[in-house]
């Protein structure tokens, strides 16, 4: 009896029913549909040469191949082909082929296409996931396959196809579908930056260019983008290249943007003070019969930290890493999360490479400082810069936000608390520092309308293995957050081996500008009024000698804001016309002041950089609309470290950096 049951059920396995990918916002990216796959049982083709002809061109298939699959007729079940379109599946059933059916089974389907293909990721022919989230999360995605029964009659003639468990549903052998996943991605600004990735790479017919957009405070990933993309569709169509999820794959030599990490970490050591002179050598610096030197022959003598990185000085980025000493350095970059991976829920990441500094030579450290000889990879970068942007937290970066199980409460994930890498005091100076990079460093087109940008240009050129550095291939990025004064996102662009524009600013820099202004708008953070944003004439000091202004005296006539009286008309009614009370702008930012002297319809004149420290006239005393008020800034912070503004604009020409 058991023999004879055997004989007439035969038992095939289908593909499971896996469970949906959706954006933040519940825009689907992967979701499981129903379609026809054409299947043939051999005992019940007589003919296997003249239905192999008939149905070959239907299936696509070669003759000879297919007639070899219908002749082995001691084989109860092959498949034909798999999930075939609706007109293949019509035709099928049309024709009524002897031996050849039609089977009803889950397909896998991307509805937004490319969006995201190498972070969402693809399946194969029997739905295991192959690539991306759909790989690194198979064992939930997936679910239980169901079966299907071939049903055959005493004479071994097929008569009936049973879905689920033979012999009733109490087996355990029924479809279960598989866990759904609610990503951190955000499809919208994923597509803008898709968009803006590709504009770029034809227009500088760059080898790939890659982004990253990232919540400095949560961790949560709004954008992975990388072109060339691939359809997850038609996934097979693609070389492995472009399925490469470049921003955690790829690791690369960062160049000037690492400076910033440098300039971090020996402020929070106090090797360094933000107010202090660098030394730049006059554009080198000789280690042994090695010669360190600016790009575009640049010979600065001393720079204030600040024009280190606006700038972008290789000596004095190497100077200040030398100052803190191997040891110390090391450490402080291993603490910034380089050299391991980020701990990111999709499997394929690159952790970059950092040796130790029992490996390093005497030109490492201060190569490192300056970006060359570590490997990185664009969501590490982005990661350090969150922690500059939050307030000294490394943030931990993850996609999968929701994990929805059927039958189950949704499980919300968060990763745990990221560590301390940086004071309060030591990121709120960096924020501010980098600021000037982009209003009127090498970062000046990041700028976005409305709001005050943070960041850092990186032009590094590419290594050659065994031959030194390419002089004509580079990678060109662009790092930062905004806005600056309460950073919402990191934003991170890079554009590998870019021709005939190579620098990071003109480059990489536009495309940061693009995607942050969406997101800004997508996010409803509100900008700056077309109103206040006004274009002030600036008294600056004359940063082309090295000279800094927080370290020179005050102008006569100026008073320090810390002992200045508050004199307060008794009379405001007797203001003659015309006539307003200067605001008191003690500790602000150089944006911020500005706005509120602008809005009073005064004049602002500014010498330094950073927070206001003295003003002249007096706070409240009244002077006439149009008025020059001039204003005397530092970069050392004022002591409630409340304001985190932007700072002036000033006469130094735009560098370029390697």
């Amino acid at each position: 009896m058991r023999r004879a049951k055997r004989q007439q059920e035969r038992t095939v396995e289908l593909a499971p029913r896996r469970g949906t990918i959706v954006d933040r916002e519940g825009r689907p990216l992967a979701v499981t549909t129903t379609v026809e796959s054409v299947f043939a049982i051999p005992s019940d083709i007589d003919d296997p040469a003249g239905v192999a002809r008939a149905l070959a061109p239907i299936v696509n298939q070669p003759f000879r191949e297919l007639k070899r699959k219908l002749s082995e007729s001691e084989r109860e079940f092959v498949w034909v082909a798999r999930r075939v379109d609706a007109e293949t599946a019509a035709t099928v059933k049309a024709r009524s082929l002897p031996g050849v059916r039609l089977l009803k089974e889950s397909a896998r389907r991307y509805p937004e296409g490319a969006l995201a293909a190498a972070v969402v990721g693809y399946v194969g022919t029997d739905s295991q996931g192959l690539g991306g989230l759909e790989y690194t999360w198979d064992g939930e995605v997936r679910g239980r396959p169901a079966r299907v029964t071939v049903l055959r009659d005493a004479v071994q003639r097929s008569y009936a196809i049973q879905r689920g468990a033979p012999g009733g549903a109490g087996r355990s052998t029924d479809e279960v579908e598989g866990a759904s996943l609610r990503l951190t991605l955000h499809a919208g600004l994923q597509h803008v930056a898709e968009r803006e990735l590709a504009a770029v790479r034809a227009d500088t017919s760059a080898r790939s260019a890659s982004a990253v957009v990232l919540d400095p405070t949560t961790g949560e990933v709004l954008v992975m983008a990388s072109v060339p993309t691939f359809d997850p569709n038609q996934w097979s169509d693609s070389s492995a290249d472009a399925r490469r999820c470049r921003p955690i794959a790829d690791a690369y030599e960062p160049g000037s943007t690492f400076k910033v990490i440098t300039a971090a970490a020996a402020i929070e050591a106090g090797t360094i003070h933000p107010d202090d002179l660098v030394d730049c050598g006059g554009g080198s610096l000789t280690i042994g019969r090695t010669t360190i030197r600016e790009h575009g022959r640049a010979a600065w003598g001393a720079l204030p930290l600040v024009d280190v990185l606006a700038h972008s000085s290789n000596v004095g980025a190497a100077h200040i890493g030398l100052g803190m000493g191997k040891a110390d350095f090391h450490r402080a970059i291993r603490a910034f999360g380089f050299g391991r991976k980020t701990g990111l829920d999709l499997d394929g990441e690159n952790g970059g490479l950092l040796r130790d500094p029992s490996a390093w030579s005497a030109l490492s450290l201060p190569t490192i400082s300056f970006g060359q000889e570590i490997g990185v990879n664009a969501l590490q970068l982005a990661r350090a810069f969150g922690a500059i942007a939050n307030g000294g937290i490394l943030p931990s970066p993850y996609l999968v936000a929701e994990v929805a199980r059927p039958g189950q409460r949704i499980e919300t994930r968060r990763p745990a608390a990221g560590t301390r890498v940086l004071s309060e005091r030591t990121a709120a100076t960096m924020r501010r520092l980098l600021v000037k990079v982009v209003e009127e460093g090498t970062g000046q087109k990041a700028a976005v309308p409305g709001f005050t940008v943070a960041g850092k240009t990186g032009t590094a050129q590419k290594a050659i293995p065994g031959s030194g550095y390419s002089h004509d291939r580079y990678v060109a990025s662009f790092f930062g957050f905004l806005p600056a004064e309460r950073p919402r996102l990191v934003v991170g662009v890079l554009v590998d081996e870019p021709r005939g524009r190579t620098y990071g600013g003109d480059v990489a820099a536009p495309v940061f500008a693009a995607i942050a202004a969406e997101a800004m708008r997508v996010l409803g953070e509100p900008g700056l009024p077309a109103e206040d944003r006004v274009t002030p004439t600036f008294l600056t000091a004359d940063l082309s000698r090295g000279a800094s202004a927080a370290a020179s005296p005050l102008p006569p006539g100026l008073v320090p804001a810390s002992i200045r009286p508050t004199a307060v008309p008794e009379d405001l009614s007797r203001l003659a016309a015309g006539e307003r009370l200067v605001p008191d702008v003690a500790g602000l930012s150089a944006r911020e002041a500005v706005q509120q002297l602008a809005q009073r319809g005064f004049r602002p004149a500014l010498a330094g950089h950073g927070f206001v420290v003295a003003q002249d006239p007096l706070p409240r005393t009244p002077i006439a609309r149009g008025s020059v008020v001039r204003l005397t800034l530092s970069f050392d912070p004022p002591s409630n470290d409340a304001s985190l503004g932007a700072l002036p604009f000033g006469d130094a020409a735009e560098a370029r950096e390697p």
